[in-house]
Order: C-alpha cells, then sequence, then structure tokens
C-alpha cells in the first residue's frame, strides 16, 4: 500500500510538473518583418495621383502688430518676433501634422524672424527663404508684383504629388486665398493644373490640424 501510494504520488507530481512547465513556455512565433503592405503601397500611390498640397499658414503667435521703425530684415532684433508660446505652438501642430503622415518635399518661408523660426519650429525639414512670402503690411506698393511672383512659382510646381509648406503672413494669405488667419493658422492650396483656376482653398487651423479632403 506504501509503494502504491508513493508510486502515485510521484506520478501527479511528474503530471503536474510537466502541465506547469508547458503553460509556462511562451509558444514559438514566427518574426514580424516590416514589408510594405497593399494598402501602404496603395496609399503612396493615391499620394501621387493626388493634387498637390501646399500648406500656408501664417507664422506663429508674435505679439504686437507690424514691425518697429528701425526694422532690418537682416537683423532679428529690430523686428517682431515670436514668444515662447509661439514657439511652443509651432512645435506642437508640426508634431501633430507628422502624426498624421504628412511630410512635405520643401519647406519655404518669409524672410522674416518670425516666419523663419516658425517653419524651423515646425521640424518638417529644412527651411528655405522664399521672397516672395515676405510681409508687404508697411508697403503696400510692393504687393501686386509680389503676388504675381508668388503665383508664378506655385504654378511652376507639380499639379500632381506634390507636399509643400509656405510660411508667410496674413496680409499675404488674405490676398492671395481671400482668408483671414489668426497666428500658426492658415490655408491649404490644392493645386488642380488648371491655369485659370489654379487651386482650391481649405482652411487650415493649428489647433486642429488635419489633412485636407479630396
Amino acid at each position: 500500500m506504501k509503494k502504491f501510494f508513493t508510486f502515485m504520488t510521484f506520478l501527479l507530481i511528474g503530471q503536474f510538473g510537466f502541465i506547469s512547465a508547458h503553460a509556462q513556455t511562451p509558444a514559438l512565433t514566427q518574426p514580424t518583418l516590416n514589408k510594405p503592405t497593399q494598402s501602404s503601397e496603395m496609399s503612396q500611390q493615391a499620394v501621387a495621383k493626388a493634387d498637390t498640397q501646399i500648406l500656408m499658414i501664417r507664422h506663429a503667435l508674435a505679439p504686437g502688430m507690424g514691425d518697429p521703425s528701425n526694422f532690418d530684415v537682416n537683423d532679428c532684433s529690430t523686428q517682431r518676433n515670436l514668444s515662447q508660446k509661439g514657439i511652443d505652438q509651432a512645435k506642437t501642430f508640426g508634431l501633430q501634422l507628422k502624426k498624421l503622415g504628412f511630410q512635405p518635399d520643401q519647406v519655404w518661408t518669409s524672410q522674416w524672424c518670425r516666419s523663419f523660426d516658425t517653419a524651423q519650429a515646425l521640424g518638417l525639414g529644412q527651411v528655405t527663404p522664399l521672397p516672395a512670402l515676405n510681409s508687404y503690411f508697411q508697403n503696400r506698393s510692393v504687393a501686386e508684383q509680389q503676388l504675381a511672383d508668388l503665383k508664378k512659382f506655385i504654378m511652376s510646381l507639380p499639379s500632381k504629388g506634390g507636399r509643400y509648406v509656405m510660411v508667410t503672413h496674413h496680409v499675404l494669405i488674405g490676398d492671395l486665398a481671400g482668408q483671414w488667419v489668426g497666428s500658426g493658422d492658415g490655408v491649404w492650396l490644392l493645386l488642380t493644373g488648371n491655369h485659370n483656376d489654379p487651386w482650391r482653398v481649405m482652411p487650415f487651423l493649428s489647433e486642429k490640424p488635419a489633412l485636407p479632403m479630396e
């Protein structure tokens, strides 16, 4: 009887030990490879076929209006500049645009320091000054020629598959797109390829960044 009890005890321990060990051993799985999925390939194809998107935004928060009388485009100390809140604002919606999958091919900016600093804070790529984006708020005499230069530049871009950012000033956005915008806000220009009707305009709000609806 004692031998039988010892045998049964050994058998149960052996079975329990096997079950426990088996339960604690994770099943082997094949590693997941980061191969392009059909949906991601379709997404890339859709971008290539879509109307070119230009995000044209006003510089972020810069307290005040206009610029001092001693303004010098090459000296930030003579200009109205971004506040810390403005810098943080630009960084925030730059990150939000990245999360939305918006990665521009090029970032252009006005030569004004508040615009250049906004473009840098977005963190969306190399920043290139474009004089056609400069403010003419205090010098309306150059507005007509500057707008003509900017329109010519925009219409020279490919009408399909491009993604660009332009950081500028409210006066220029208002004249070009017919919309007044707050600091950090702007418009999407969706290029049509039609010289008589070169783009469609959609609003962009920095507090709730969203890609344009095609």
